[in-house]
């Protein structure tokens, strides 16, 4: 069974083509370069709610920015889920749009909530912890790309954030760096249970 979300997700002009939501890397400073994942994801999600479809970049860029002040990134660190949902709620407060968001802690839930999120219509950030405590680490989730003859792996990554926009009994479906990609549900449950689920869970996002 196939849970998505029911509207198209936002896309980005390029120059060349359209993207799958936005990306961290156009951006010119090199700190939300290499951390700014969170950042995109909750500016994507906030676009999907106001139901916008496609951008410009210049139109993407600009939105982005405005809404940097309330997520401050810490240099080579960026954000944790914590303070992604604190900055997410201080925005939420003064935007119109009736929502609240928590970050989870437990992994007990984690799939009946991804499920239930993409049923009500909801964008899922979820994120892929750094490797704790030994965040020396280079052990990393991969993401996989639909292929002609099935998925190949794309990417490998650890420390970041993307969303998810479908879900099936097998694969998430999610936006990151401009692109869609594909996690194995096995795989993300299997990190999440070596690596705890504290960094790597989802941020809830209900009506209030």
């Amino acid at each position: 069974m196939r849970t998505e979300l029911k509207r198209p997700w936002p896309t980005v002009w390029t120059g060349s083509a359209f993207s799958c939501g936005g990306s961290q890397l156009w951006f010119p400073d090199k700190n939300f370069r290499y951390c700014g994942c969170g950042v995109i994801a909750c500016a994507d999600t906030l676009l999907y709610l106001r139901g916008a479809g496609e951008l410009s970049m210049e139109e993407y860029l600009r939105y982005v920015n405005s809404l940097r002040r309330y997520f401050p990134l810490i240099p080579r660190l960026g954000i944790d889920g914590l303070r992604l949902s604190m900055g997410l709620n201080s925005h939420l407060r003064g935007s119109g749009l009736r929502f609240r968001a928590e970050w989870c802690m437990s992994g007990q839930r984690f799939w009946d909530r991804v499920e239930r999120m993409l049923a009500d219509d909801l964008p899922v950030i979820v994120s892929i912890g750094p490797s704790f405590p030994c965040v020396w680490s280079r052990e990393r989730l991969p993401l996989y790309r639909k292929t002609e003859n099935g998925y190949a792996e794309a990417a490998r990554t650890k420390a970041h954030f993307l969303t998810v926009i479908a879900l099936d009994e097998t694969w998430m479906r999610v936006s990151s760096w401009g692109m869609e990609f594909y996690i194995e549900r096995r795989a993300y449950g299997e990190y999440m249970r070596r690596k705890g689920a504290l960094f790597t869970n989802l941020l809830f996002l209900k009506r209030s």
